[in-house]
């Protein structure tokens, strides 16, 4: 018998990646998108679609109810983190299954998860918060030592309202620039130490506090890094399979020091200092990170693995309680040393560096 699935935020790069990996399985899937965008609803392999309005609209969770009682749905998978977070905030009246952790882990923003887990053991880089245009300078120069630093939001993904500064007077431009333009305050930003080595993006999966399935990937190039002034655009275009149990054991550790019973899907991201040592830059749970996803399509259709390392289907299933033995499929679950390519109009490809090639898409 279909399941009927609502997934929001379905025009997005991520959801169009979690309708793709559950369709490429055998399951009987109607699945039911919405996104506030017009244009970018249409890409999804929808069975329907609804143009939404946004998280932050008050019309946001009547909207879903209605669709969610029309449809007859069986579960509901909020695809970007802000959606995430408001329908963890109103589980109680949502008249379906999800599979979130509490809107508490979903809502810490990355200055609090730095605190969490820093008081943890957890290295976290050094951060310095501010209130006003007048501690810019003091607060750069005192954690500066002549190294650039980063200027950031501290929520929001993408790199959102980031930018390597050289000195405080280019923090104080940056930061001035978009409180005068109203899109944020002096306390939305902080100011943290630049690590200049590896990105490292660690996706997991847990149920009710079991640990169940994660792989490693290591971040090489994002799509038109040299026309943003972070040269980070959210996901990337290349990117690696690694494995490492010290990340591993490293990520583990934090996310049980975020959530004592982590429930859901918990993204990791790590940055590398000079010496190549590892800290944690930003912990987000109840989202897959974007490509996660497509890993899933390509574990089932490419790879040809046990269905469960799809981790779509396997999030899925255990939200709709359908998988009764929940079992472990343990850490590295794609081969070590895959390559995924992937570029606007260019399809995504895998590849080796022994010159092994297969399109995906």
């Amino acid at each position: 018998m279909a399941k009927n699935i609502l997934v929001t935020g379905a025009g997005g790069i991520g959801g169009v990646n979690f309708i793709r990996a559950l369709r490429s399985t055998k399951q009987d899937f109607v699945i039911v998108g919405t996104d506030f965008n017009p244009y970018y609803i249409q890409f999804g392999d929808l069975d329907f679609r609804y143009k939404s309005p946004k998280h932050l609209d008050s019309n946001f969770i009547p909207f879903l109810i209605n669709i969610i009682r029309n449809h007859k749905i069986d579960f509901l998978h909020p695809q970007p983190s802000s959606e995430a977070l408001v329908v963890a905030q109103n589980r109680h009246d949502i008249p379906t299954r999800t599979f979130l952790p509490e809107s508490n882990i979903i809502s810490n923003d990355k200055l609090e998860t730095q605190k969490i887990l820093s008081s943890n053991g957890i290295e976290v880089a050094k951060t310095i918060t501010i209130t006003k245009s007048d501690e810019i300078k003091s607060s750069f120069d005192s954690l500066s030592q002549n190294k650039p630093l980063w200027i950031r939001a501290k929520s929001g993904a993408g790199g959102n309202l980031s930018l390597l500064c050289n000195s405080y007077v280019e923090a104080e431009l940056w930061i001035n620039l978009w409180v005068k333009r109203g899109k944020a305050q002096f306390s939305d930003f902080m100011i943290q130490e630049f690590l200049p080595g590896r990105n490292i993006a660690w996706d997991s999966l847990w149920h009710n506090g079991k640990f169940i399935a994660s792989f490693t990937r290591e971040r090489i190039e994002y799509p038109f890094k040299h026309i943003s002034p972070s040269g980070i655009t959210g996901t990337p275009t290349v990117s690696k399979i690694i494995v490492d149990p010290k990340i591993n054991e490293y990520c583990t550790k934090a996310v049980l020091s975020f959530d004592k019973k982590p429930h859901g899907n918990y993204a990791v991201d790590l940055k590398g200092n000079i010496d190549g040592k590892l800290y944690v830059t930003e912990i987000d749970s109840g989202k897959f990170h974007t490509t996660t996803p497509l890993w899933g399509f390509i574990s089932t259709r490419i790879l040809k693995q046990n269905i469960k390392y799809n981790l779509p289907y396997t999030y899925v299933n255990l939200g709709l309680e359908s998988i009764q033995d929940v079992e472990s499929l343990g850490y590295d679950i794609y081969p070590e040393g895959l390559y995924l390519l992937r570029h606007i109009d260019c399809g995504v490809w895998l590849w080796r560096e022994n010159g092994y090639k297969e399109q995906v898409l």
